[in-house]
């Protein structure tokens, strides 16, 4: 009879730490703040040229990152160079979050009020 409830206490110790690791790998998201709208330019060092993209500029918890605008044409069908002298407007267009947890190189987007579900977009951080 000990064995038996030795088992079953063991199962259900199993079971709830289980559980409860499972809850510590939870998404811990942290909302982006956009900061700017940054047009493509080209950066001319000694013996050193830069080429960056049009990118989108914002802070998601402790970090600053870089989204490409293509990867907002693509996937969520907006473009970040009309909104360049209006960042606010494009702060209504568009919410970002990010997994601190994660260590992929991706925020979720999506287009606020739209039936859109969030999408994975790819970034940098910021140079």
């Amino acid at each position: 009879m000990n064995k038996i409830i030795s088992l079953i206490l063991g199962g259900v110790i199993t079971i709830t730490v289980g559980g409860l690791a499972a809850c510590g790998d939870r998404a811990q998201l942290e909302t982006c703040n956009i900061l700017e709208i940054e047009d493509a330019e080209i950066e001319v060092d000694v013996g050193d040229i830069d080429v960056e993209r049009g990118e989108v500029e914002m802070v998601c918890g402790d970090d600053i990152v870089d989204v490409t605008w293509g990867q907002f044409r693509q996937k969520l069908r907006i473009n970040p160079g009309q909104y360049k002298n209006n960042v606010e407007q494009f702060k209504r267009m568009v919410s970002c979050v990010k997994d601190e947890r994660d260590r992929s190189q991706e925020v979720f987007c999506q287009r606020p009020g739209s039936s859109d579900k969030f999408v994975a977009l790819k970034f940098s951080y910021d140079d």
